[in-house]
């Protein structure tokens, strides 16, 4: 599936032409990137390194397309919104699309056009099977990058609940038992062979993510320069009041291991389900949505002051007709409320 695929070594040649630009031969940075071991789905709690941030990764991304379609200038924002929702190495993720379009220039390393057309919106080819076949479209950036996320949460194993590319709706069944069958979490190395034909591709997937980080990054992770945008330097601002709670006081314990379940990935056997994604923030709101005749209940960690708003991007996101039920001070009190609705989540 890959947006510049004209033959079955598309991936190959988006990893020749980026090895032209850093005037490095295709063998040597071959030889010196690793294959991705780094597992599709972050953990709670797990986050991207600091020095990965949207003004960085679109400043790295001018740097090879000077030229950039200005509908892609704000990029960067989708993939970490929604990856942080689904629980994506959304790094990895544009690193992977940086691959499939050539840093966003969809042409080969000859200057050519690939498949896939700019306005699909489609970054990561999702549904191109050569030949000329342009694969599925998107209304806008964002739901093509959010396409990209929840087919990777497929790959990873898992049902997505609302598919918004159609290639997911037709394939996930068939890739999630793929993906079970390695009895581990998935890697983004395993895409190679499996998202594109080239057995090389999670070995391109590090070879960007290398070149990123030698110019953005110390060895431990922390930014090597100020970003961009000075925003994304400034440390989180503490609350500036707390939230009251807005509902009884917990009656039954938090269920730890739901907390690591990813959101609105839904299973149609049960009544209802509980589910977790995060912002980043120190509070959190409830929403409620239904898929099919499944309640889903959702507990989503929100900045303060910035819970309606979250919520409502959340909600437009991934929880269509959803709605914010209450918020609340942590995130436990607001599974206990999702407890009390939902007794024996599916």
């Amino acid at each position: 599936m890959s947006a510049l695929r004209l033959s079955p070594a598309a991936a190959s040649l988006a990893l020749a032409a980026l090895a032209a630009i850093a005037a490095t031969p295709v063998h040597a940075a071959r030889n010196n990137a690793p294959a991705a071991a780094v597992n599709i789905r972050m953990e709670p709690g797990e986050s991207v390194p600091a020095c990965v941030t949207p003004a960085r990764l679109m400043a790295h991304v001018l740097e090879r397309t000077p030229n950039l379609d200005p509908a892609f200038r704000d990029i960067a924002r989708y993939y970490k919104q929604h990856g942080e929702a689904l629980r994506v190495r959304w790094d990895y993720a544009f690193y992977q699309m940086l691959i499939e379009t050539n840093y966003l220039s969809y042409k080969t390393g000859a200057g050519r056009w690939g498949d896939v057309n700019p306005r699909q919106n489609n970054f990561a080819g999702i549904g191109t099977t050569g030949g000329g076949v342009p694969g599925d479209s998107f209304k806008d950036v964002s739901t093509g990058v959010l396409g990209q996320i929840q087919h990777l949460v497929a790959y990873s194993g898992e049902r997505v609940a609302n598919p918004v590319a159609p290639r997911t709706v037709l394939k996930q069944d068939e890739i999630i038992e793929q993906s079970r069958r390695l009895k581990r979490p998935v890697r983004f190395s395993d895409l190679s062979r499996r998202w594109a034909v080239d057995w090389r591709y999670g070995t391109s997937i590090e070879y960007v993510a290398q070149r990123y980080r030698k110019a953005n990054c110390t060895a431990d992770g922390a930014p090597l320069h100020p970003s961009p945008d000075p925003r994304e330097d400034k440390p989180q601002a503490p609350a500036r009041k707390p939230v009251e709670e807005a509902a009884a006081q917990p009656r039954k314990p938090v269920r730890p291991a739901q907390d690591s379940a990813s959101p609105m990935l839904a299973d149609s056997r049960g009544t209802c389900g509980i589910w977790s994604a995060s912002y980043g923030g120190e509070v959190s709101v409830l929403i409620r949505s239904m898929v099919g005749r499944t309640t889903n209940y959702t507990v989503l960690q929100v900045d303060v002051g910035a819970e309606d708003s979250q919520a409502r991007a959340f909600i437009n996101t991934h929880a269509v007709n959803g709605e914010m039920l209450a918020r609340f001070p942590t995130k436990e009190a607001a599974f206990s409320r999702a407890f009390e609705l939902c007794p024996r989540p599916s």
